[in-house]
């Protein structure tokens, strides 16, 4: 049975006190979806318009203040809510991480120069900020963060469903015999999609990977809240220090759009040094961030870049990407789940970046 993870989670590793009221009712009241549709419409009615003429249009500059706003706001509510918490909430979670026998943590890690340039959806000290020890922060601010933002947006939230969604639309169709003993997660965070591969394949050893140390904490508080053997590593998905060919299953959610050219192709040859033959490499991504092709898939991929500090979301293109698969010796399988144009569907605009280890 899968655990519905942000009920249970939300109970002890959510705020449950308020913030400040006064912030919280402005938050409330601002809509960013009207916006956001009237700038699509522009771009779907001039298909030919220059990006960048559509990207000075008054509808884009209306939605960018709007949208701008809005995210500034959204993490002065999440702080304000955190603080006034923070005791409860790390209690828990220091007694939840007190064993640790899951959570291997690597304080002299090595930080990509890329990961350090900027901080992703302008997060208040980045998804890489760690004090050490027993720190929580960055995921605690990061899961806050998506619950305020999947409320008051058009785009939807990371449902609880999203993995067995996704594996019964492409997983199942592609993979029907897939039965992995070993699965890796790079790039977990708060390891929620990792928790739900463990939900999907009770009977594998399954393990998150990331280089945030706070997230992972996070992530292990989450798992042990739910009584879930998942595992997690403080590493470099470019590099991993797991010995060739230990995986059945290596998977990645919208971690592509978030790394240079130069990872992506690291990564991919990491993937391939981490499967056994035979062995399926899928990295789960959004068609609107990857090489999207219409004119509203652009103008939102071009605004996440200037505007939310996605410095890396205009990837390159997925013949490109496919090149990557085939020379580090995997068969690839390049895919899309609905459509991109969707804005109300996760389901409906999910890039599918896969590979058969040969």
């Amino acid at each position: 049975m899968t655990t519905k993870i942000s009920s249970i989670v939300a109970e002890q590793l959510l705020p449950q006190k308020g913030g400040d009221s006064e912030k919280e009712h402005q938050l409330s009241e601002i809509k960013i979806a009207p916006y956001l549709n009237k700038l699509l419409e522009r771009a779907s009615s001039q298909p030919s318009e220059p990006l960048g003429k559509i990207l000075a249009s008054n509808e884009a500059r209306e939605y960018i203040a709007k949208f701008s706003f809005f995210q500034n706001l959204a993490w002065e509510v999440v702080d304000a809510r955190i603080n006034n918490d923070y005791q409860r909430i790390m209690s828990f979670a220091t007694n939840a991480i007190s064993d640790g026998s899951g959570l291997h943590m690597n304080p002299q890690l090595s930080i990509p120069k890329h990961q350090k340039m900027t901080n992703i959806h302008r997060m208040p000290g980045g998804y890489l900020s760690d004090s050490g020890h027993q720190d929580i922060l960055a995921g605690l601010r990061y899961l806050n963060y998506i619950s305020l933002f999947s409320k008051n947006s058009p785009f939807d939230s990371f449902s609880d469903n999203l993995v067995p969604r996704i594996k019964e639309k492409f997983i199942q169709n592609k993979f029907a015999k897939l039965n992995p003993k070993r699965v890796i997660d790079l790039g977990c965070g708060i390891g929620h999609n990792t928790i739900s591969l463990k939900n999907l394949y009770p009977h594998a050893r399954v393990i998150g990977v990331d280089l945030g140390g706070a997230m992972l904490r996070y992530g292990y508080a989450t798992a042990r809240l739910l009584n879930q053997e998942v595992e997690f590593y403080q590493q470099n998905a470019d590099y991993t220090e797991f010995p060739n060919q230990q995986f059945d299953l290596v998977t990645s959610f919208l971690l592509l759009h978030e790394i240079p050219k130069t990872s992506m192709k690291r990564i991919m040859s990491e993937c391939a040094r981490l499967l056994r033959p035979g062995g399926v490499m899928i990295h789960f991504d959004s068609g609107m961030f990857l090489d999207p092709q219409t004119p509203q898939a652009k103008v939102i991929r071009d605004i996440q870049a200037l505007y939310n500090n996605e410095i890396f979301i205009v990837s390159p293109p997925l013949s490109t990407i496919e090149k990557m698969i085939e020379d580090s010796g995997m068969e690839p399988i390049i895919a899309k789940i609905g459509d991109e144009n969707s804005l109300n569907n996760n389901l409906k605009r999910w890039q599918i970046v896969a590979g058969v280890k040969l």
